[in-house]
């Protein structure tokens, strides 16, 4: 073949992949045309190779202002805040008519156990009249810990807490925990966990990782990844690792930026990578979730932002990362779905048509929260972006930077992972809601929780405090940062007391309390605290705020990481370490109890007598409208030497 003939074929042929599209369009637009004929005339018509488009996207459905009397409720989709606890007829109708792959549900969406399972029923329902006739991916972050989406769930105290556990236990907690993580989701009708996370977490300063790693060790990582994949799993709820490939080394939000790890290729292989691969060898998890990220040795090429800026191709768009790497040379066969990509670490950079393209081009499976649907008219637009995406796309095949067959094979493995994992359920509602409330936060379920918190509490400093000689202590004055707090901590105090001492002994114990909230002055810090004390113990939440505790992108509201929110924060912090100071004056005995990050905590180690970490914890009521916090019970039953603390921190925290 001349040159001449080579460049003929090499333009006729992706043209002929253009017209067998446009056929298949053709062919099937009729019989989508009599499965949409109750829908409202206003409905665009999706093509056969449109709806497959947007079987490979999955919306969130946080918020939804209808409109009234033919008017939309809010000026503009960015200010809506109305939860959808309830499918509105309008979202039904768009999950139905636009065959949609999948719906991401928030905190927002799952408030009341009857409530959740209502919802979960309507969406399926609602997709089993799509053209596929099949229900869909409903996913939720639940990892346990500071990404726990419904309260009403039993909560975990996350990762780090399951790898402080390891010395001890092994990967016994890893998949106890998400057993019973994996049990609850599947009770609501919730087929998709957005765990685990199997980031080596080696970035003291990583706002967004931190304490949602299991640790530092790549190994160990990769041993309780897999445990809780197979956890997860086995109970019918489809796991996802994420973020590949690897979040651990970072100190930008990809929430906010776009963070960048400069690994070379051996470091890369033996940490970051080693989780996933390991995953990938010794379990078989239906999904990883890509990360908004750049790996210039993975790939180094370069694109242009929507500002015209030349940068490195992060990890979601690169077909080096997502194809070459994980589908081919890692041999990974479920679906790659993308982190969200309303995430500043893409929209700063792509057009929301660019970014889906791009990540398919890339080899993701599932887009994920591509466009935001808050009214009747992004409903409209919605389905306006998946023509634009189906229209630059086929552009895209027909230059020869995707493959028609590419795409098919994705749309299979969609296919495949569902029809293995989801299923509708026959019962009755009633049945449902019944068998949901006796299995969501079940006393079975809480106790395991208490295990995980006993097991993982972990002593970071004592300088001859602990164990207290309970015999002589009559007066214990807490220091705490609102009323919840004191309650919890209370309680968790009484029932270590009661194990150890005679009833009418923990009846005569003084307690006394120093609220932050309603400190009026530092004299009067100063005058509680001379009060003579015998022990004064302190509680603090050293977390690093990230977005993603919250949700996501729709938290970004003026007062996230305001001056006020700072300065509420600094200004506990500020107190607290005055108290302990004052303490020390007095050669008072204190302890701190600290939830969090282990990476914050070296101010207060400085002046405390000891220091016992909780990790992520987690305040609830009981049946009883007691405040519970399995941390506290955990921490003040070292305190009084009912236990012992046997959790070593998978990080290493330099003093």
């Amino acid at each position: 073949m001349n040159k001449t003939q080579y460049r003929q074929v090499s333009i006729v042929i992706p043209l002929i992949f253009v017209a067998l599209i446009m056929a298949l369009n053709m062919r099937q637009s009729h019989a989508a045309i009599k499965n949409m004929s109750n829908t409202p005339t206003s409905t665009p018509i999706l093509t056969a190779f449109e709806q497959q488009i947007a079987e490979k996207m999955s919306l969130d459905i946080r918020y939804f202002c209808a409109d009234i009397a033919g008017k939309s409720s809010v000026p503009t989709s960015k200010h809506c805040r109305k939860a959808v606890t309830k499918l509105p007829d309008e979202l039904a109708q768009l999950i139905t008519s636009s065959n949609v792959g999948g719906i991401v549900l928030f905190a927002e969406n799952v408030q009341e156990i009857t409530q959740v399972v209502n919802l979960t029923h309507d969406i399926q329902q609602a997709a089993i009249k799509s053209i596929q006739g099949k229900p869909l991916i409903i996913s939720m972050d639940q990892e346990g810990g500071r990404v726990a989406r419904f309260t009403k769930m039993t909560g975990f105290a996350g990762n780090m807490a399951i790898g402080a556990s390891y010395a001890q236990h092994g990967t016994d907690f890893a998949t106890q925990v998400n057993t019973v993580i994996a049990t609850e989701l599947q009770a609501l009708g919730i087929n998709n966990n957005y765990a685990p996370v199997v980031d080596v977490n080696t970035n003291v300063a990583n706002p967004v990782i931190n304490t949602r790693s299991f640790g530092e060790s790549a190994g160990q990582v990769a041993k309780l990844g897999v445990s809780a994949v197979n956890a997860i799993q086995a109970q019918g709820v489809m796991a996802t690792l994420k973020h590949f490939p690897g979040h651990g080394d970072t100190h930008v939000d990809s929430h906010l930026g776009l963070p960048r790890v400069d690994h070379d290729r051996a470091t890369i292989d033996r940490v970051d990578l080693a989780p996933f691969s390991w995953a990938i060898k010794h379990s078989k998890p239906a999904m990883i979730m890509t990360a908004h990220i750049q790996y210039p040795v993975l790939d180094n090429s370069i694109f242009v932002s929507k500002q015209g800026e030349k940068l490195i191709r992060p990890a979601t768009m690169s077909r080096k990362i997502l194809t070459d790497l994980l589908r081919k040379e890692m041999a990974f066969d479920g679906i790659i779905a993308t982190d969200a990509l309303d995430m500043a670490g893409v929209t700063h950079f792509f057009t929301d048509v660019e970014a889906v393209v791009e990540t398919f081009i890339a080899g993701a499976d599932l887009a994920v929260m591509p466009f935001k649907v808050r009214t009747p008219e992004d409903i409209n637009n919605f389905y306006t972006f998946i023509k634009n995406v189906a229209k630059a796309l086929t552009m895209r095949i027909a230059q020869g930077d995707y493959q028609l067959v590419e795409f098919e094979e994705s749309i299979a493995r969609l296919k495949h992972y569902k029809q293995q994992y989801i299923a509708i359920n026959n019962s009755s509602i009633t049945q449902q809601v019944v068998a949901a409330k006796a299995i969501i936060a079940n006393e079975k379920h809480i106790q395991t929780e208490q295990a995980l918190a006993d097991a993982a509490v972990t002593l970071l400093k004592n300088k001859q405090v602990l164990p207290l000689n309970i015999q002589q202590v009559k007066k214990i004055h807490f220091i705490v940062a609102n009323k919840q707090e004191l309650a919890a901590l209370t309680y968790a105090t009484q029932r270590a007391l009661v194990k150890v001492l005679p009833t009418h002994t923990v009846n005569n114990i003084i307690m006394s309390d120093f609220i932050a909230t309603y400190a009026t002055s530092p004299e009067q810090q100063r005058s509680t605290l001379l009060n003579h004390a015998d022990i004064v113990i302190a509680t603090v939440d050293i977390k690093t705020a990230s977005l993603v505790d919250l949700g996501g992108m729709d938290d970004l509201t003026p007062s996230y990481g305001s001056a006020a929110q700072k300065q509420l924060k600094l200004s506990y912090a500020t107190l607290l370490k005055q108290q302990l100071t004052f303490a020390g004056q007095l050669n008072i005995p204190t302890i701190v109890i600290a939830k969090g990050s282990p990476f914050l905590i070296n101010e207060y180690r400085q002046l405390a007598g000891a220091v016992l970490l909780n990790f992520d914890d987690r305040i609830y009521k009981n049946e009883h409208n007691q405040a519970i916090s399995p941390g506290f019970n955990a921490s003040m039953a070292v305190v009084f030497d009912v236990s012992k603390a046997l959790g070593k921190l998978p990080v290493s925290v330099k003093e």
